[in-house]
């Protein structure tokens, strides 16, 4: 049993232990956005501020949401800095009509059109309202579907422009420039976007942050282009002092290259005259050996065989008179002897390979 009170001690403290970190935590955080500007700790808790501007009778009722701050617009000067407040921590500014300056309908389109439901509508206006696209501002929400439905709902949302310019106008001398209307009174229905005017304070505090940003852009391209541009001339400075000594250089390499290719020639001739024989000793013994009888049509040489063609009044002495010679050996007749009846001569051709002290 004491071991299961000291068990139970401790899940109690450990219960409480958690409740108290949870607190602390929650005081601790807030804590510390309080030190942080409103803006930004919205930024950080993701939260974002809608100002709702609501016709009254006789002026308008701006309320900030969710915060909840109110402002009643009279035009008095005193409202100003507290609508510039306003406007800076607001992310969105609606314009929030009563049901009866909106027209609010539901239509059904083919699912196929689902991916391209703004230009269908405006291209479809005057047949489901009264109104061609260019008379109204719209806007639409498409509701869920079946995953093989073949037919999609469209909640579409009117705003005649001719009965919304006068109040657009009226928030513009104030202003104000809202982003977008919504019923008031069905806050469900789609939200109607309006095109982005500028007031001409607006536009000219723009147009001055695009000048500095373009000034300041314009001085950092200064501060970098400059040093570039002066490094850029010096190393073109030391170049075309060094194209000089460059150029004899590449003549010099080029005049080496050529040298070295002048001493392969060279080498290589050499090589080959080395590996070649010597034909004139070949042809003085060859000469000396043979009758006069004998004559050659042919003498050809292939890699240490000589090759002789040519006619003979005696064709069969001519193997014993090439093997006498100490240039020749392995004599051999490559074809049979044949006998030319307009000369009355044999033809022969015969083979022989030399030795190699002929090579020079």
């Amino acid at each position: 049993m004491d071991g299961d009170n000291i068990v139970q001690k401790l899940n109690h403290y450990g219960r409480g232990l958690g409740q108290h970190l949870a607190l602390f935590w929650q005081w601790w955080s807030r804590q510390l956005l309080s030190l942080l500007s409103p803006h930004l700790s919205r930024r950080l808790l993701g939260q974002k501020q809608r100002l709702g501007i609501y016709p009254e009778q006789d002026s308008y009722r701006l309320t900030l949401e969710p915060q909840g701050e109110q402002l009643f617009l009279n035009g008095s000067p005193a409202q100003e800095e507290a609508l510039e407040r306003m406007l800076k921590q607001a992310d969105s500014i609606r314009l929030c009509l009563p049901a009866g300056e909106l027209l609010l309908t539901r239509i059904i389109l083919p699912a196929a059109t689902a991916g391209n439901l703004a230009n269908v509508l405006r291209f479809e206006m005057d047949r489901y309202t009264p109104f061609s696209s260019d008379q109204v501002y719209f806007g639409f929400k498409a509701a869920p579907r079946e995953k093989d439905g073949a037919q999609i709902q469209i909640s579409l949302s009117l705003a005649p422009k001719v009965q919304v310019a006068p109040r657009l106008a009226e928030l513009a001398e104030l202003g104000l420039a809202p982003d977008s209307l919504c019923n008031a009174e069905h806050p469900e229905a789609p939200a109607i976007p309006l095109p982005v005017i500028q007031s001409a304070a607006a536009l000219k505090a723009g147009r001055l942050k695009r000048l500095n940003g373009a000034l300041v852009l314009v001085m950092l391209f200064l501060l970098v282009a400059v040093p570039l541009y002066q490094r850029q001339n010096r190393i073109d400075a030391l170049g075309a002092q060094l194209d000089i000594p460059r150029q004899r250089a590449e003549q010099a390499a080029t005049l080496k290259q050529q040298l070295e290719e002048l001493q392969q020639s060279r080498q290589f001739l050499a090589r080959e005259r080395a590996s070649r024989p010597s034909v004139l000793p070949l042809l003085d013994e060859l000469t000396r050996q043979l009758p006069d009888h004998t004559w050659l049509s042919r003498f050809e040489l292939l890699e240490g065989t000589v090759q002789l063609r040519g006619e003979s009044a005696n064709a069969s002495e001519l193997i014993g008179l090439l093997e006498a010679s100490q240039l020749f050996f392995d004599v051999r007749f490559s074809s049979p002897v044949t006998n030319n009846p307009a000369t009355n001569k044999d033809r022969f051709m015969i083979d022989a390979r030399f030795g190699e002290e002929t090579a020079l």
